[in-house]
Formats: structure tokens, sequence, C-alpha cells
């Protein structure tokens, strides 16, 4: 945020601001004079280091890079010359350059040329290629934000700046979204959070094509589109000569490794092409990409004297020697057209007659304030997109009610607010109180009072607890409000609200609403809370301008129903604003403490104070007041109702006057964002329903294809040696490869000892030492000895633990190929549960093929122990007889040899096809419990289709004509046919404030969604599956990877499945001229269009208020023919009336009744029933409706 900085000042001592030189996104930078008179550069960097209430982690960013980079030196890096922190913020001073490659570039385009001269800009590049390969190679670092604003000149050499993005290759990857990279010239990967040690010349190469040719090779006009375009479109370089289109196209190439070797290689490879291949343009012809703009002699030429578009120039053929070198000037126009428009990201200038945005925090406190931001929440959402895109546009609930949180985070997804933007300041328990601050507390507000809260600790409409509760967190709340102004006021933050909107920018000074209600407890800190915000915005630049508007509900206060206690804090409310509204009253407060801030301030902090009734106490005439609000709010923030407002306000109140203010409101809306958003709800709820439905999956053949080409793998092939001599064993599991080996290996070694220890006459004690390794080492079959008595051998426990760690690594091998079938449209989550399924059928028959192995294994082996056990019983009878010549003991030692080998191949078999079966068998239990992982997955998933369909409901209903034809609906739970109501009431109001154009003349909401998916064919479908695939699942992993995020998968997956899906139905409904569509409906025998003017001038006359000289009606009609006629019929009904044109498409008319400067007899009129309740409860401090007791006689409303 821009804090006040004057020229002449000292930030450190010594270095003497002298002027600003720019800003970005990470900082303010001011030319300066460093002791001994010379020129530096010096940083100021958005955000504190110490202050840790504000989630601003751009100062310790910018920091960290630094630590990174201060090592190093380079002639073509700018220099730091030194890192100070003062008070929290980070100071840089740097080198001074001549100016950035971005301004040389509009110096070259004034002087009608494209861009920079092609042998200038590689000599520059080429400096700067040097700078970032040094980086990379010498210090593993890579840039991350090149760009033409970041490379600047220095007696005409180039050098690299603004290390604020700065990271090492050691962490590949980065937080956050882009992690602050500039998205005009982001590398793809960085869209994944990735980095390489190519990253940079993706950047260098965009850097390129934009300073040569004025374009860029993407044209997406916002981050999303940028984005898409980055990691999956292929490069536009048709304005590049053809002979360099292939060499920049590698370095732009999407997978990092098929760039070049390093920048200095690909700024090089350019440099190598000869000048006779690119030439300036210097022919009667100008092309650029698509655009060939002919010059006055190439207009009588023939036809195949014509540049072809995407021609390099200089190709075209009959063209005369005598061209003249200039380009001409109605070619120059369409370049600077075609460039404005391109610059999309860049720091937006005001435009004070044209645009209409402004930064803006709409704050809003209690439950009014809460309901009054999701109701302009859903009205921006139609008319802007996701809210949550436009960063300009903050909104911040401040609630001293503990379950605030949930009310605002379960409103529907386009109302509903986020997390952080919620601030709760909850009372806390007596006892807190009296261990701190109690003394500052009982200046005002007495002991009793502060002894009744209540043990739930809600304010319970006692007003004087609402503030309480925000002296008690006053510190929270300004560190909040800082931050949410420093981002709404960010040049990014605007630029990219205006990129998103399409609005130009009117004021880059900050404006805060406040929304909040006098009848509840909460409102009793709205004083408070205005005069700290005011405080807060006298600090910004341009603060003296800064407006903070108050919209103040008074409930219904002639409704004899509404209660007491609603009425005389109304009447208390309003007393507070009128007393402090004297310029003569001093405002004062302090807040944390003896030695905390004091606030103080004369006359309402205010810009404008306007008072909200409703005529009955009753749910729909709140609603049809909020509805008024939310249509007058959306309209200032978005047209230029806006600035016209801001004039009205500005005007000085009559004699006699209030200054509280109020209007009336009346639109025609057509609301095509919102029915886009719910038409998407609910074609993402029933694609993700058919994603978890419980039902036959449809990809079958790749289902067979997935399952083949595990039981196929070589790897789980089961086949053992029926030669037990050979000793040749094959098992998934391989350590019994390993142990065979080893046991070879010692057969091999008795073969080798037997005859020696018959010659020396030892075959007795030979056989016996052997007979005890066999036992050891080997193990006896069990099937033929008790259960006490089975030794089982040694490697037995190996390969017990080797089957589990294999099993383990193949359940993921495993899950991991068949998952890859949830990425194919249909039931996915079946597919992979079907997948799984067989081959966990397929591990049973191998299973159970192993064991059938074993059986037959068992009897030989029984034999075979038999057989060795007499051989060895043998060798013992024969101790003392064996001898060279080979008798009778040599005769048993060589046959104990060859049983025994029998016996030890047998017995490794055995152990080869236990640990086999063992295998498969958890295997099959590893690919049982992944597919109850899928289990989980689907509930979330199912949680998700709840959500999106509002309710959820426990039958489906039958296919019927209206509803969309698509496999997707089968068995979708949804209401009954017969249940056609109205757009939702919560979500606008009656007739009484707005009426809703539907489409094609439909008259409820559900027949108009249902009328619009109607027109999706089953094609179109499966391409929009096919898409969100690619666009959402796929860049974040698959559907099984986000659904196991432990985060919101709401936010995570239906958001975005949600915004491409209205990206791809906005080709299926129309844009409307919604005044062509009023004078179409509206023309009829019984009211003509005028009298229907009438009426709506009628519905929007405020609630209070006699609408006399301080009234001025406004119009606000799209920009077309129609529009003006309506307006023209408006001005005759209403002299003085004043039309505002949008621009189009525009999606409602405004009536609006703006009226300043109620007279007090009109505000008291409104409250004489009020007045005696207010008076009665006064006379007793528990009842005493004020928000302060300091004040000892309050200015009276009345007489």
């Amino acid at each position: 945020m821009n804090w006040l900085r004057e020229p002449d000042t000292e930030p450190l001592p010594g270095y003497r601001l002298l002027e600003p030189i720019g800003n970005g996104g990470f900082g303010e930078v001011w030319k300066c004079l460093a002791p001994g008179g010379i020129l530096k550069a010096i940083k100021f960097v958005y955000g504190n280091l110490n202050d840790l209430e504000v989630e601003d982690g751009r100062a310790r960013q910018e920091l960290k890079a630094l630590e990174r980079v201060k090592q190093v030196r380079h002639p073509f890096l700018l220099s730091i010359e030194q890192i100070q922190e003062i008070d929290g913020e980070l100071i840089i001073v740097m080198e001074l350059a001549d100016q950035n490659l971005h301004e040389c570039f509009l110096e070259y385009q004034q002087r009608g040329l494209p861009g920079i001269p092609r042998d200038k800009l590689l000599a520059y590049l080429d400096d700067a290629a040097v700078g970032l390969d040094y980086l990379i190679e010498k210090h593993g670092l890579q840039h991350l934000d090149v760009k033409p604003r970041n490379l600047f000149l220095v007696a005409d050499r180039v050098k690299v700046a603004d290390f604020g993005l700065v990271k090492t290759l050691e962490r590949s990857s980065i937080s956050g979204l882009l992690g602050g990279v500039t998205p005009l010239y982001a590398a793809p990967e960085t869209f994944a959070n990735k980095i390489s040690k190519h990253t940079d010349q993706y950047s260098l190469a965009i850097v390129y094509v934009e300073l040569l040719t004025g374009r860029r090779p993407f044209d997406g006009k916002n981050i999303r589109q940028l984005a898409l375009q980055h990691m999956s479109a292929p490069p536009d370089l048709s304005m590049l000569p053809e002979a360099e289109r292939d060499i920049v196209g590698r370095a732009l190439a999407k997978d990092p490794d098929q760039r070049f070797p390093s920048c200095t290689a690909f700024i090089r490879t350019l440099a190598t092409l000869g000048r006779a291949q690119y030439s300036t343009p210097s022919s009667d012809s100008y092309s650029l990409g698509n655009l060939s703009v002919p010059s006055f002699a190439q207009l009588s030429l023939p036809d195949s004297s014509t540049p072809t578009p995407g021609m390099p120039i200089g190709s075209t053929t009959g063209r005369s020697d005598a061209a003249v070198s200039v380009v001409p000037a109605n070619a120059a126009r369409h370049l600077s057209l075609i460039r404005s428009d391109e610059r999309l990201l860049e720091a937006t200038e005001p435009q004070v007659e044209a645009g209409v945005l402004r930064p803006s925090l709409m704050l809003g406190i209690g439950s009014f304030g809460r309901r009054a931001l999701q109701e302009i929440r859903r009205r921006l959402t139609d008319r802007l997109g996701d809210a949550s895109q436009l960063p300009a546009l903050r909104f911040l609930y401040l609630d001293c009610d503990p379950e605030a949180s949930q009310k605002a985070l379960s409103a529907p997804a386009e109302a509903a607010l986020h997390s952080d933007e919620i601030l709760l300041a909850p009372l806390q328990p007596v006892t807190q109180y009296r261990r701190r601050q109690l003394e500052q507390i009982l200046d005002w507000l007495p002991r009793e009072k502060l002894y009744s809260i209540p043990r739930n600790l809600q304010a319970g409409g006692v007003r004087a607890f609402g503030r309480l509760a925000f002296c008690d967190h006053y510190l929270r709340f300004v560190a909040r409000l800082k931050r949410e102004i420093q981002i709404a006021t960010h040049p990014e933050s605007l630029a990219q609200t205006s990129a998103q909107t399409g609005l130009n920018v009117r004021d880059t000074v900050p404006q805060v609403l406040i929304f909040a209600s006098l009848a509840g407890g909460s409102g009793g800190m709205l004083l408070d809370v205005g005069y700290s915000v005011q405080r807060v915005l006298q600090r910004v630049v341009g603060g003296s301008q800064a407006r903070v508007v108050a919209f103040v509900y008074l409930a219904a206060p002639s409704d004899p129903a509404s209660p007491d206690h609603e009425l005389a804090n109304v009447v208390a409310g309003l007393t507070e604003l009128h007393h402090y509204a004297d310029p003569d009253v001093v405002f004062s407060a302090q807040y944390g403490g003896p030695d905390g801030p004091r606030v103080e301030g004369r006359g309402l902090p205010f810009t404008a104070t306007y008072l909200l009734a409703m005529e009955e106490r009753s749910g729909a005439a709140f609603r049809r007041c909020l509805s008024r609000l939310a249509s007058y709010v959306s309209n200032e923030l978005t047209t230029l109702l806006g600035p016209a407002l801001d004039a009205h306000r500005s005007r000085p109140a009559a004699p006699g006057r209030t200054p509280f203010r109020t209007f009336g409101v009346y639109s025609l809306w057509y609301p095509r964002g919102l029915l886009l958003r719910s038409a998407a709800q609910r074609l993402c709820a029933q694609l993700v329903y058919h994603w978890v439905e419980e039902a036959e999956p449809e990809c079958e053949e790749a289902i067979a294809q997935t399952v083949a080409r595990i039981t196929n793998d070589e790897r789980l092939a089961l086949s053992t040696n029926e030669q037990p001599e050979k000793g040749e064993v094959r098992s998934p599991v391989a350590e019994v490869a390993g142990i065979a080996e080893s046991l070879k290996r010692w057969l091999q070694e008795l073969d080798q000892q037997w005859s020696a220890a018959a010659k020396a006459g030892q075959g007795t004690a030979w056989a016996r030492q052997v007979w005890e390794q066999t036992r050891d080492w080997v193990g006896w079959h069990s099937s033929h000895l008790p259960e006490s008595a089975v030794i089982r051998n040694r490697w037995h426990r190996t390969l017990e633990d080797a089957a589990r760690r294999q099993a383990e690594a193949w359940a993921n091998e495993v899950s991991a190929v068949v998952e890859a079938l949830a990425e194919r449209p249909g039931r996915r989550l079946a597919a992979v549960e079907s997948g799984l399924r067989q081959i966990e059928s397929w591990c049973e028959k191998q299973a159970l093929l192993a064991e059938q192995h074993l059986d037959q294994l068992s009897r030989q082996l029984r034999q075979a122990f038999v057989d060795l056990r007499d051989a060895y019983e043998a060798c013992e009878e024969g101790n003392g007889t064996f001898s060279l010549l080979g008798g009778r003991g040599s005769r048993a030692l060589r046959h104990f040899v060859e049983q025994h080998r029998q016996y030890v191949h047998l017995r490794l078999r055995e152990g080869a096809w236990e640990a086999t079966a063992r295998f498969f068998r958890l295997l099959q239990v590893r690919l049982q419990e992944k597919r109850r992982d899928i289990d989980v997955v689907r509930l979330r998933l199912r949680d998700i289709v709840r959500r999106l369909q509002g309710e959820a409901r426990s039958e489906a209903s039958a296919d019927t004509p209206g509803r969309l034809a698509s496999r997707w609906t089968r068995n979708v739970p949804s209401g009954s046919d017969s249940e056609k109501t109205p757009f939702n009431p919560e979500a606008i109001a009656e007739k009484a404030t707005v009426r809703i154009l539907l489409p094609e003349g439909e008259k409820h909401w559900e027949q108009a969604i249902e009328h619009l998916l109607a027109h999706c064919s089953e094609s179109e479908l499966n391409r929009l599956e096919h898409a969100l695939g690619q666009l959402v699942l796929a860049p974040r992993g698959g559907l099984l990877s986000i659904s196991r995020v432990h985060a919101d998968l709401y936010r995570l997956l239906a958001v975005p499945l949600i915004d491409q899906t209205i990206a791809f139905l906005a080709n299926l409904l129309p844009t409307q001229d919604v005044a062509e569509v009023v004078i179409r409906q509206e023309s009829s025998p019984a009211m003509t269009l005028s009298q229907r003017l009438q009426d709506y001038h009628r519905l929007a006359s405020p609630i209070l208020g006699a609408g006399d000289g301080e009234e001025q009606t406004y119009l606000v009609v799209p920009s077309s023919q129609a529009g003006r006629e309506l307006a023209a019929h408006l001005q005759q009904i209403v002299p003085g009336s004043l039309c505002l044109e949008v621009p189009y498409p525009a999606t409602d008319i405004l009536f609006c009744r703006e009226h300043g400067g109620l007279r007090l007899e009109e505000l008291v009129a409104s409250l004489l029933s009020c007045i005696p309740i207010y008076q009665k409860a006064c006379h007793h401090i528990l009842t005493n409706p004020h928000s302060r007791y300091d004040v000892v006689e309050w200015l009276p409303l009345w007489e």
C-alpha cells in the first residue's frame, strides 16, 4: 500500500528522496540522492516484517530472495548496495539505471516502428541472457520474473533487476498461484507450482517477440485464459519471419527439457540468422499476422502483389525497389489499437470521464451486514463473474457473534463469503475484563452493565456489548483493515479486476462501504468502526478524497409488531449519529489499554449516511430491503451511477437538513450471469453424480486393457521348474531368487566336500553337520511332524516380510494404473472399482494356484524327508567304514548327498510357493483397501453433489421432456417436474423491487434453466466432459488426487468445474439487450411504454423522505438504441432525470431515486411510535440502549 511518502525526506540517513520512478507488485521505487551526491534507486517493499496480524508475505518473500542473491556479482545484474529494515519496512538501495526496456520499447513505437530494431534488441537480450545463465549455472537460481520492466539499460547495456521472486532449483516448487510470477510471461510449469532451469528462457522468448513486433504469442484476456494458453495452446508466432518461428517455438516449448540448453544459446541462435532473413518494415505494406495495411500506391497493384497474411515481411512479389522505408500512419494507428488491448495486467491509469472502477471495501457489521454482503456478492457475480477473482472489490464481515462464521459460509456458492473474509470480534467472559482494562472499560460502561454479559457471550441486542467487543479487538480490526485496503488499492489488483471485468479504472483512491443495523447489538460499534476507518484512510495517498459511505438499517420503526428493544435501539443509534454529526462535538475513544491508540474526530466519519427502513416487519419486506440495497450498490460499483452519486453526495446540505440520506430503486433484471451459474451448478451436479454412480461402467474395453496390462505383466508370472534338481524358481517375490542362489551355492559346496570327508573317514561327522545345518537353514516340513516339533527354515521370516513389502509396492503400482481409468469420461469411480475388483479376482486365482502347488509338494516333501532321514541313518550306521575305494559307507554318503539335494530343492520350491500365495493374498487385501478408499472419495464427491443441488433428495425422478436428455441425468436425485417455482426468493425480492426478465419469455427460473440445458446435445456434453478433464482435473493431478486432498473440496474442485461450465454454456445463451426486451415486452394495448415507465418510477420511491427538491432521478440503461429510447421516454415523464449509459451488454435497467438531506421532522415523524419506548428504556442502566454511557447528554433528535 502506498502510504504517504514525500520528496525531500530521508527514509535512510543521507539518502534524500527526489521523485518516484515506478511501482510494481512488491513495492515502489524512488530516485534518491545518496551521500556524495550520487544518484541511486531506493525500493520500499510492500508489507511489514513485524506485523503478525497482517497476512502479507511480500516483504518476507523479498527478503528471502535477497538473501539468495545478495552475494551474486555480475556486470549484467543490477547491483544491490544496501538492505535495511526500518520499523518492519524493507528498504533496498540499488544502482540507478537509465531506463527499462519497456520504456525503450515505447520510444521506438512513438517513432512509428513496431518495436526495438532487431539487431539492437538481440544485443540487449544477449546481455540479459548472460546474466540469467550466470544465475542458474553458478548459483542454481531462477529469476522467475523476466519481463521488459525488469530489464534495465545502463550505458546501452542491459542489466537484470528485481530479484523478489528468485528461487533456488533445490526447491523445485513455488508456493501459491504462480508464486507472484507475472502471468503474461509465466512458463507453463509455474502454473503447476514447479520451476526448472529453463523457466526464465520461456519468459525471455515472450519478451523478445513483444519487444520486436509489439505483440505477444498469447492473447489471453485474464489470468485463467493466459494459464490455459501457456499450458496447452501453441504460441501464435505469425508475426515473426518464417526462419525464426522454429527457434522461438523451441524456447516456448511446454516441456522445459525441450528448450535450448541456456538462455544464451537461444538468443545467439537467433543472432546467427542473417539480416537478409529478417528485414524491418520497408515495403509498401506492413503485415502483422493476419493484418495487412496497404499503402496508397499499393491499392493500384494487382492482387498478386498484396502480401499474404502471415507472409514474412519483404517476401511480397512485384514490389517496387524504390519502396519508402517508413510505416504508413494508418498502420501505426492499427498497431497502437492492438497494443492498447494487450496492456492487460499493467497498472491502469484512472480515466475520470469513462472509468467506473475504484478500489472498494464492503464492510458488513452484524447479521444485517452479512446478509447485505451476500446479496451484493450475488449481484456482482451475475454482472462480473466470480467475485473472488476481483481483488479490487473486497468483502469483510465483522461480528461479535461466535456462530457468525457458519452462517456466512453456509450460503449458496454465488453468495457465500469465504473464511478469509470473516473477522470475528467475540465478547469475553467478565473475568477476562476484570483482569485487564477494567478501569478503562468502566470509564464508559457501568459495572452493572458489564457484569450482565450473558454466558453465551452474545450481544443479545445490547448495543453497548457490541461496542465493548470492538474495543477489545480494535488492533486486530485495524491490522485487517490495512491489509484489505492495501490489497484493494494495489496496482495489480486494479489491473486484474479491470481485465476481468472490462471496466476502466475511475480512481485509485479507495472507498469503504459500511453496512450495519441500528436495531441489533453489533450496531453499537458503528461509530467506532467509522472513525477507525477514517483514521486509517487518512494515511493513504489521496486519503483526503477517500469516501466512507454508511448504509444504516432501521428495521421497521413504524410497525407496531416490532419488538421494543429494537425500536429503542434504533432511536438510540440515530440519536448518537445526530449527536456526533454536530461539528462542535468531539468523538473520542481509546482502545487497547491506557497506552493504546486514541481516536478522535469532529463530525460524522461518513461521507454519506443512508437510512434503510422496511414498510413492515416481515421476511418479504426484509428481502425487498436487501434487494434495493444490492441493486443500488452493485450499480454504484460497476456503472457511471457511481460518479453521479459522488457528485450528488458532495453537494452541501441545504439549511434545515440532516446528514442522513435515503434512496429508492426499481430494476428490470436479465440475470444472465446467475442463470448461467445456476445451470452450470446443475450440470456439474449431474456430471459429478454420474462420476460417482454405482452402476456398470461404460468403458469395458479400456478396463479390460488395463486389467490385462497387470495380469500379463511378466513380473507377476508364476512358474517353477518341475525338475527339482535344476532348482530354477520364479516368483513375484524377488527375494526368492536370492535365497535360491544362496542355497544353490551351498549345495555346490557340499558336492565338493563330501568326497573329501569320505576319504578322511569323517563321513559320519560330516553328514551329522549337514543334517544340523539343514535343520537350521532349511527346516523340516510340517506335514509329517507334530506341531511342537515343526522347525521353520531360517529364511521363512525373510520371505514373509518380502511378500508384505512386494504386495504393498504392487498395490500402489496397480492402483496407479487402474486409477487412470478415473480420467476417462463416464462413471469414473465405477470404472476404477471394476478394474480393481477384476484384479482382486485374478489375485484370488493366482493364490489358489500357488496353494494347489503347495498341496502337491506336500506329498513329495513327506517322501523326500523320509528318504533323507533313511539316508542319514545309513550314514550313521556306516560310521568308520568310509574309504577311498568307495565302499558301503561311501555309497551311503553319496546317497545322502543326493537325497539332501532333492529335499532342499523341494523345500525351496515350497518356500517360493508359500511366499507367492502369501503375496497374492496380501495384494488382494491391499486392493480391497484401495477400493474402500474409492468409497471415501465417493462420499466426498456426493457431498459436492448435494451442495451443488442445494438440497439432497432421497429419491430420483423420472426423465421428463423438459429435463436434459443425457446419460448423466439418469437416476440423478432432483425435484419433481411439478415443483416449478419462481426464482429463489432468497436471491431476489418480489416485484416491488425488481422485475426478472428470463430468456424466451420464461416465467419460472427452473423452466429457464431446463430450457437452457435442453439445448445441450449428447456430443456437446461429451465435449464438455473432455474439456473439464483437461482444464480442471488434469492440472490438479486427476479426480482421485483432488478428492484425497485434505482441503475444501468444493472450492478446489466444484468452483473451477462451474467456471469452465459457465464458459461452455455461455455459447448457448446469447447476450440480449435488456432495453430491447423491455420495449418488446412492455408494448401492449393495456398499458403504453410511457405508462409502464411511470409505474416503474413510482415503484422506485424511497421508503423515507418526501421526495422534494433534494431528490434526483437516475436511469441506468444499456448504451444501445433501445436504451436511448427508454431514456428519452423517462425524461419526458420525469424532467431533470439523468440517464447513464453502460456498455452493452448490460444485464439490468435501474430506476434510482436519490434523496439527500432528510428533514429532521421527516425523520422524527417516522419514529413517533419509537420515542416513548426509547425514553422509558433510558431510565434504567440495564435497559439503556445507548452504546456508551460516558456521554452525559445526547443532542436530541426532537425538541
